[in-house]
């Protein structure tokens, strides 16, 4: 199939009567937002979004002690999730370091898994990647083909006007980030400060809506309020975006512009020249958590 175009692309992600086939590339055990992500992508209507997948994603933060344990990590707390939710898919451990150039692919299975159900589909892929994106852009670097038929929907990096963009999923792996921006694979941007940071929640709100309701609800409102705390305190579920875009599209404001440039001190250039993304503008937090909550509570 040709490579899907991005007016192309935003009309297919608008169009909910279309089934979309995805995997989920997760640092899982990163926050406490993936979980959320993933219980709903494990959950959602399987003939509107189909989860062929899960990948495990590095990480390297307080909460590991490198990047492949932070994988490692993030891979235990997939089947963990699976295990609340009584769903199964594959899972696949991913890169276990980040990439040291454009041109160097980290091996992994996530990678291979990517270029495998890429290549055998008649359909187009949806990769929603909520971390740091090692395992998608090695995939692209190994396999340059394969964006022919994916799209790759990113939590990653600033919004457009802010001064910098050393944000946790794009400065961790830099090359793979210019890889995603460079190749011309088809993508939307769901940038994490400036946009997605709107979609914060509350340990009381997640009790009054989850609280009680099953143990997979109880298990995600405690791990929220183990993870912070303090007076007003609030917490950004970040990756439910990407979950959103293809669910409750009308949740988000997309627009085509032209992709920018990623620089390796953590900086965004501009040319209007430069090919074509779907660029996530503005979010609408009330629609995306009603719809989470409701079927997380119905579970």
């Amino acid at each position: 199939m040709a490579k899907i175009e991005s007016y192309e692309l935003l009309s297919q992600i608008k169009n909910t009567d279309i089934k979309k086939r995805l995997i989920l590339d997760t640092d899982t055990y990163n926050e406490v937002d993936d979980q959320f992500a993933l219980a709903w992508a494990l959950l959602c209507d399987q003939s509107k979004v189909e989860l062929l997948s899960v990948n495990a994603a590095p990480f390297h933060n307080n909460r590991s002690n490198g990047p492949e344990d932070g994988m490692e990590k993030s891979y235990n707390e997939i089947l963990k999730i699976m295990k609340l939710t009584n769903q199964s898919r594959p899972v696949y451990k991913g890169s276990r370091e980040y990439m040291k150039s454009v041109s160097l692919p980290v091996e992994s299975d996530a990678a291979e898994n990517i270029i495998r159900t890429a290549r055998e589909s008649d359909d187009l892929i949806y990769i929603a990647a909520i971390g740091a994106i090692t395992n998608v852009a090695s995939a692209i670097v190994k396999a340059p083909d394969i964006i022919d038929n994916i799209a790759v929907i990113w939590l990653g990096g600033t919004a457009h006007h802010c001064p910098h963009t050393r944000e946790f999923n794009l400065i961790q792996d830099v090359y793979a980030a210019k890889v995603i921006f460079d190749s011309g694979v088809p993508l939307l941007q769901l940038p994490c400060w400036g946009v997605v940071d709107h979609l914060a929640t509350t340990v009381p709100e997640l009790r009054h809506y989850l609280g009680g309701k099953n143990q997979l609800c109880d298990y995600l409102v405690d791990i929220v309020d183990n993870y912070g705390g303090g007076m007003c305190w609030s917490k950004v579920i970040w990756d439910i975006s990407a979950i959103a875009a293809l669910i409750c599209p009308e949740s988000e404001d997309i627009v085509i512009k032209p992709t920018p440039i990623v620089t390796l001190d953590g900086t965004y250039s501009f040319d209007d020249g430069r090919h074509d993304m779907l660029y996530c503008r503005a979010i609408n937090r009330d629609t995306i958590f009603a719809r989470l909550f409701s079927l997380l509570a119905g579970f």
